[in-house]
């Protein structure tokens, strides 16, 4: 793995995502989302809306990788629902 690619390509589709979907007012407080590899470090300034869109998505995403290990639901954690094609 490339780590500062990989991290520089991230950045790029993170900024490009906000960029495109704004959540709230240009002059809305923002944060900033850092990401840093070695001496390289990128920044990415957060609408608020997108800070809880952000932590949303990952939250789910977790929940559908817990969902999906021996003992978990099979449930998809971003619509609680089954995969397509699977019975519940």
């Amino acid at each position: 793995m490339n780590q500062p690619a990989d991290i520089a390509s991230l950045v790029v589709a993170l900024q490009q995502l906000v960029d495109a979907y704004p959540t709230d007012e240009d002059n809305a407080p923002r944060a900033t989302l850092a990401l840093e590899s070695g001496d390289e470090r990128h920044a990415v300034p957060l609408q608020p809306g997108q800070v809880e869109w952000l932590t949303t998505l990952i939250q789910n995403e977790a929940a559908t990788c817990r969902n999906a290990h021996v003992g978990g639901n099979g449930e998809c954690g971003h619509c609680e629902n089954t995969p397509r094609g699977s019975k519940p």
